[in-house]
């Protein structure tokens, strides 16, 4: 192969492909210089302007193009896409992305080992390259929510010796981590004895309890939301990913002009149907951070060169000779939507087609059938009160989950509600809340309840297996019989998304695999959840991202008070709440 390189630089044999007439990016340099690429057997021969003889099997005019690597995403959950990794594989690599390391956390959380192995084995043969990273942190919030399995050191030695892991997924457990928790602490060691990457979710952690982190040879986060973190961060050797959600005009000041480059990345984390298909990939994360005034040679570097040496893969993220000849072409690097895309040397995208066939293995039989939960019953989203036998009405302190209806960071408020006595029972009257409920989908005879504030008037119901981490049967509504039915038609397609109103089921989407993906083409799944976020609107649903919305507020790592299937969680402080905190007796 070196000598087929050499030779055709010489003039001796042709380049199996000469992309001529683009600008090409120099990640290396933040330059942008016209020229042409040669490509020998998938790897780039050489680049610039050819003004010696050359011999070329095929060529290519870029017309004046910009000529970028391959994006890397260092950090996302292909689960997050609803699709099989085939069909994402197609769509991500018409976007630019040309690498990902997938933390398939969300399928381990569900199946454990042979989910994760079933995945990795949908991932070969595809188009795009995917390192999978082995789940760290399940449950992600260990005696805080129930989970279809745990990790633990031998579990974690297991994953990591799957063929094709790269490293340890994201450690979530941040403040088990900063309090010497040994379980998890042994979790991140049987990691570091094989020498492989180590992701991190630090989420809150600052000071001493962040360098505690860092301190057990954890080297990335992706939560990081504001100068100040990215500052402290980068200074303790952090990788820090910056994903869609945490990007700001103050974030992206400091970007511009912070003296550690190297060790900045863009990534997408998770990246629902609607929003893959219709703004993009990693391609558009660099938009949203260009259009927030960072440099567009910055953020082209922070999702190539910078990620692929996050990930170990030396021949990746650039063009230059010498390197794996992933390139994408586009015609505004403001706006980077690729008309060309090639991996390895071959066209896999262009004139807006997808030209390479991925392979479709066939889907494990360990995928499907895995919601083991029992019918549900109106009266199952009826908290209990308990009141003395004299009691004839009065009210409740009740601890209530705030949302904004623009970010994914929840609130602990307190509200008074009344206490009525109905049909000889205490009803506590909810009229100006929504509510959410999580029911353990493993086994476990148990659930939890939560009232929301923030959108008045909801009416109807919703229910989801796909969420994150756990992925415990989710309900929110207002109304126990319509939460009711939408819960027990999730159940009893094992596993998937609905909306219901009067009674009546309106919205349906089987997930089948895991609870998690569909088996339909993308297009057919973004009908429906079209429809779905159609009859959520209608029913009063209303957040600037519903899909994100729904899925986070059961997951017990995301600040600041959330609902999993044990309870009202303070997820800052690590403690259960209880639902009322008191009731007293008469009025107000």
């Amino acid at each position: 192969m070196l000598k087929k390189l050499i030779d055709a630089i010489q003039g001796k044999t042709p380049f199996d492909l000469v992309i001529r007439n683009v600008r090409i990016v120099n990640v290396y340099q933040d330059t942008v210089l016209p020229g042409s690429i040669g490509i020998v057997d998938g790897r780039i021969a050489f680049t610039g302007i050819m003004e010696f003889p050359y011999m070329a099997k095929e060529e290519y005019d870029g017309h004046g193009q910009y000529a970028l690597p391959g994006f890397v995403d260092s950090h996302m959950h292909l689960e997050s896409s609803m699709l099989t990794p085939a069909y994402f594989s197609e769509i991500a690599v018409s976007c630019g992305t040309t690498t990902v390391a997938a933390d398939p956390h969300e399928i381990g959380n569900v199946l454990g080992l042979e989910g994760v192995r079933a995945l990795v084995a949908l991932t070969r043969g595809l188009p795009l390259r995917v390192l999978m990273m082995a789940p760290s942190t399940i449950p992600s919030a260990p005696g805080f929510e129930g989970s279809g399995c745990e990790v633990g050191p031998e579990e974690a030695a297991a994953l990591l010796d799957l063929p094709g892991m790269a490293g340890l997924g994201e450690v979530m457990d941040f403040n088990g981590v900063a309090n010497g928790d040994v379980r998890i602490l042994s979790v991140i060691e049987t990691a570091a004895e094989r020498g492989c990457i180590l992701d991190g979710h630090a989420s809150v952690l600052t000071g001493r309890r962040l360098q505690a982190f860092r301190a057990t040879g954890i080297d990335s986060d992706h939560t990081t939301a504001s100068a100040e973190k990215l500052l402290e961060e980068l200074s303790l050797g952090f990788t820090v990913q910056i994903q869609e959600c945490m990007l700001s005009e103050e974030l992206v000041r400091a970007m511009n002009t912070v003296a550690i480059q190297n060790r900045i990345c863009l990534v997408t984390d998770d990246v629902p149907l609607p929003r893959l298909m219709r703004e993009g990939h990693l391609n558009h994360v660099v938009e949203k951070a260009i259009s927030l005034g960072l440099d567009p040679l910055r953020a082209i570097r922070y999702a190539s060169i910078n990620p692929a040496d996050r990930l170990r893969l030396y021949r990746v993220g650039a063009i230059a000779p010498g390197m794996t000849a992933d390139i994408q072409l586009v015609g505004d690097l403001l706006h980077p939507h690729p008309s060309t895309v090639i991996c390895g040397g071959i066209f896999a995208f262009k004139d807006g087609k997808f030209l390479l066939s991925s392979s479709r293995p066939q889907i494990p039989d360990t995928l499907y059938r895995t919601v083991r939960c029992a019918a549900v019953k109106p009266e199952d989203f009826t908290p209990t009160l308990h009141v003395p036998p004299s009691f004839e009405g009065g009210t409740a302190l009740v601890n209530v989950i705030h949302q904004d209806g623009v970010s994914m960071r929840t609130k602990r408020i307190q509200r008074l509600l009344p206490v009525l006595m109905k049909s000889g029972r205490p009803t506590l009257d909810t009229s100006s809340l929504f509510e959410m409920a999580v029911f353990n989908r493993y086994g476990k005879n148990q659930h939890g309840i939560a009232f929301i504030d923030g959108m008045e008037h909801v009416r109807g119901a919703v229910a989801l297996t796909y969420g994150h981490d756990s992925h415990n049967v989710a309900v929110f509504g207002n109304g126990a019989a319509d939460m009711a039915v939408a819960a027990n038609a999730v159940i009893k397609m094992q596993g998937g998304i609905c909306a219901a109103c009067g009674g009546k089921v309106t919205t349906l989407i089987p997930l089948p695999l895991a609870g998690l993906l569909s088996e339909e083409s993308p297009d057919i799944l973004l009908r429906g959840l079209d429809a779905f976020l159609a009859d959520c609107e209608r029913m009063g649903f209303h957040h600037t991202n519903l899909m994100s919305f729904f899925t986070i507020m059961p997951l017990a790592v995301s600040p600041e008070i959330k609902c999993t299937d044990m309870g009202l969680v303070d997820v800052v402080n690590k403690q259960f709440l209880p639902l009322i905190e008191r009731i007293e007796e008469g009025c107000k």
